[in-house]
């Protein structure tokens, strides 16, 4: 058991060479204190200058108390909080950033006072069990997940801990752990040092101005007061960041992102684009925008009207075979329009074209105008919105809705720029509500896709500020797709087998190389043995 450090004092003081050492330094400064109350004494203020020191004390005693029980006295570590919480990835979902934000606001709560250090576990792992019931997974417990997520966890710990200890730790990259072993392995005796030398400082300064030390030590107890409060809140919320990060961990491991590292991501990525290439028209492209609609509602001429060019069969009933690829660009970022069939009423194709949604990083939603009948858009809407609201792990694609034939509600279209009567825009305003009733407060952009074209400029305005989203709901999409491979039977069976082959191999080679080399051995030797020169004496050939 260690010894506290009083004790240690204490038995280093009964020896008497220790003793006399002390004796010797206390001595120059108990002699001038001793006269400066005989002198105190002798002139009669003694009894004044007890009162004073009393008074001055009480009010320094009066004044802690105040800051203890004042109302507002939880506001500095809110005030620390604002600097040194942990913030929310901006790559999560809306359910990863609620949960984060749940978990914070409870320990924020949890935090107020601080918690001793030995129910910390306890607080951490009720924390975790919060976010994991909050990101619908309340079957996962605290420790569930595997050891590659574990690696890879502390690998990015890691990294972010040395970033933030090379920018805010000064000589960080200086001071050896060998120097930091020996100062606290010594720590004992430093602190010892310490609280010996402040002492002697308190009492010399004491014995050279009496007044002066009076007013230093008032001055001490009001500051050790405050700096006790102080340092008792400063641990509530150094706690409450150990917590946040413990948090933010859980959040990360119970999405899945810590399942595959980048590369691996990347990997998986060009994998999925192999798939597309079968029904691209032009090469491959990675962010994928699905542009789709009831029947004739006019998405192959949107599509012409946004690529600039006729790549798109737009002359007959049912322009869309299947899905067709076309590569594009938005403000300098590769993507692929999928062209898809329309929605026709039927199951299977609203099947189909949510499996297409599902599957894609940004959605143009294209509808006409001048047609009321939305019943099929309106359920594959509500079928999309189902789907995410099962699937609260995915992120949701922006849906970007456009109304097209906009010149079939103008009788006399075209009409000069910013001339179009008062009469004409409010009907186009009336039937763009309409549409944003039908689909849940969807108001799409109007335009005129056919010659001339109008408001197309919008809709340019419209992907080019989705890119950023549609690439986010991209890679968590990719992520959880390589999670679910990785769980697979058949990928669990091939990587059993790559490792059972690999292990063969290397016993195999092991024993091949061992047999090999004591075979090769034995010749060896009886070479040897055949060219051994037979000695003089014991030769039968004497003749010279």
């Amino acid at each position: 058991m260690k010894r506290r450090p009083l004790a240690r004092m204490r038995g280093a003081l009964l020896r008497w060479d220790r003793l006399l050492i002390a004796v010797s330094l206390a001595l120059p400064f108990l002699v001038p204190f001793l006269l400066g109350f005989l002198w105190l004494t002798e002139h009669e203020w003694l009894l004044p200058y007890l009162g004073v020191s009393i008074a001055i004390a009480a009010l320094a005693f009066g004044m802690r108390w105040l800051a203890r029980r004042r109302p507002g006295g939880g506001e500095a570590p809110s005030m620390l909080m604002g600097e040194m919480k942990v913030e929310s990835d901006p790559v999560w979902s809306d359910t990863e950033r609620a949960t984060f934000r749940a978990a914070r606001d409870r320990i924020e709560r949890e935090t107020t006072e601080p918690v001793a250090w030995t129910e910390l576990p306890d607080l951490a792992l009720s924390v975790i069990d919060d976010i994991a019931k909050g990101m619908g997974q309340a079957d996962r417990k605290a420790l569930d997940f595997t050891l590659p997520e574990a690696l890879l966890l502390t690998e990015r710990a890691a990294s972010r801990y040395r970033d933030h200890l090379r920018r805010h730790v000064p000589f960080s990259d200086r001071i050896s752990l060998h120097t930091i072993h020996w100062i606290w392995k010594h720590r004992g005796r430093a602190q010892l040092a310490m609280d010996a030398a402040f002492a002697g400082h308190r009492v010399l300064r004491f014995a050279l101005n009496p007044a002066k030390g009076v007013l230093r030590e008032v001055e001490w107890l009001m500051a050790g007061g405050n700096s006790s409060y102080l340092g008792t809140q400063m641990m509530g919320v150094l706690q409450a960041v150990l917590l946040e990060e413990v948090a933010h961990a859980a959040v990360e491991l119970y999405s899945g992102r810590l399942r595959f590292s980048d590369a691996e991501l990347l990997q998986f990525q060009l994998d999925e684009t192999r798939a597309d290439k079968a029904r691209l028209a032009q090469p491959d492209a990675p962010l994928r925008v699905l542009v789709l609609g009831q029947v004739s509602a006019g998405k192959s001429t949107l599509i012409n009207a946004l690529l600039g060019e006729e790549r798109t069969e737009t002359d007959m009933a049912a322009t869309t075979e299947g899905v067709l690829a076309y590569e594009a660009a938005i403000d300098g970022t590769d993507c692929v329009l999928l062209d898809t069939q329309g929605l026709d009423g039927t199951v299977a194709r609203q099947r189909m074209l949510l499996d297409e949604m599902t599957q894609s990083d940004m959605v143009l939603w294209v509808l006409r105008a001048n047609r009321p009948g939305r019943a099929a858009d309106v359920a594959l809407y509500e079928a999309f919105e189902a789907w995410f609201a099962e699937h609260s792990d995915r992120r949701r694609p922006p849906v970007l809705p456009v109304a097209t034939a906009v010149d079939r509600l103008a009788p006399d279209w075209p009409y000069p720029e910013h001339q179009m009567p008062r009469e004409v825009r409010d009907r186009v305003s009336e039937a763009m509500d309409a549409i944003a009733n039908d689909m849940k407060g969807l108001r799409p952009r109007p335009v005129s896709a056919g010659e001339p074209e109008w408001n197309l400029d919008a809709v340019r305005s419209a992907l080019s500020g989705a890119v950023s989203e549609g690439l986010l709901v991209q890679r968590n999409r990719l992520r959880l797709a390589a999670a679910r491979h990785a769980r697979s039977g058949d990928a669990q069976i091939v990587r059993s087998g790559r490792g059972l082959w690999q292990g063969a191999k290397l016993v195999g080679g092991k024993l091949l190389g061992r047999w090999g080399g004591s075979e090769n051995a034995r010749p060896e030797a009886g070479r040897g043995e055949e060219a051994k020169p037979v000695p003089p004496e014991t030769s039968g050939d004497h003749s010279p």
